[in-house]
C-alpha cells in the first residue's frame, strides 16, 4: 500500500558496473550533461551538479586517504581504473552507486520535500516513492551554499519503509 504517492512509478533501473572508470561515466552521463548540471527543482531550486559531488553522491573513499578528496586530484586515476576499482572503496553495500538514476529522478519528480529535517545534515530533504521493494523510497538530501550562491545535492539513497518516518521531518514544502 502506497504512503505518499497514490500510484508510484517503478524504481528506475540500477547502475551495473565492473569498474570505477564506467561508474564515473554513468555519473556524468546522469548528473553532468547539458540537461543535468543544472536542474531546476519542483520547489524551484536551482540545484548545481559538478564532478566532484561523484564522491558523496556513490559514497566513494580512497583506500589510506584520510579527509576529503578532491576530483582535481583523482580524476585521472578514476577516469583510467578501467578494471575494478583501483584505489577506491565504495561504501554502503554499494546501493548508493547502484541507485544514481533514482537520486535524479528523486531530484526531478519528488514526491516530497521537506525543509529544515532536524535528523538532516542537510536544508531539504527530498523523498521519493517507487514500488520496489525492499527498497520502496528515495531519498535525497540537499542543501545550500549561501557564501558560493549554490544549491547543491549532499548525498542519496534507497529508503525502507521502516526508516522513511525519519527523513519525512521538518516543514513540507511541496507538495505544500
Amino acid at each position: 500500500m502506497p504512503l505518499i504517492n497514490a500510484d508510484p512509478p517503478p524504481r528506475p533501473s540500477t547502475l551495473d558496473f565492473s569498474s570505477m572508470a564506467e561508474l564515473f561515466a554513468m555519473f556524468e552521463e546522469i548528473f553532468l550533461s547539458q540537461e543535468s548540471s543544472d536542474v531546476i527543482s519542483p520547489v524551484g531550486h536551482r540545484v548545481s551538479i559538478f564532478d566532484h559531488h561523484f564522491f558523496h553522491m556513490a559514497s566513494i573513499s580512497k583506500e589510506g586517504h584520510v579527509g576529503r578528496l578532491f576530483m582535481r586530484d583523482e580524476k585521472q586515476t578514476i577516469k583510467t581504473t578501467t578494471d575494478g576499482l583501483g584505489p577506491y572503496a565504495i561504501g554502503h553495500g554499494g546501493s548508493r552507486a547502484k541507485h544514481l538514476r533514482a537520486a535524479m529522478d528523486t531530484l526531478r519528480n519528488p514526491d516530497e520535500v521537506w525543509e529544515d529535517n532536524p535528523r538532516a545534515k542537510s536544508r531539504w530533504v527530498y523523498v521519493k516513492e517507487y514500488t520496489s521493494s525492499p527498497y520502496p523510497f528515495s531519498v535525497l538530501l540537499v542543501t545550500d551554499r549561501p557564501e558560493q550562491g549554490l544549491i547543491v545535492p549532499v548525498t542519496g539513497f534507497p529508503c525502507r519503509w521502516s526508516d522513511i518516518k525519519k527523513w519525512r521531518q521538518g516543514e513540507r514544502i511541496c507538495p505544500p
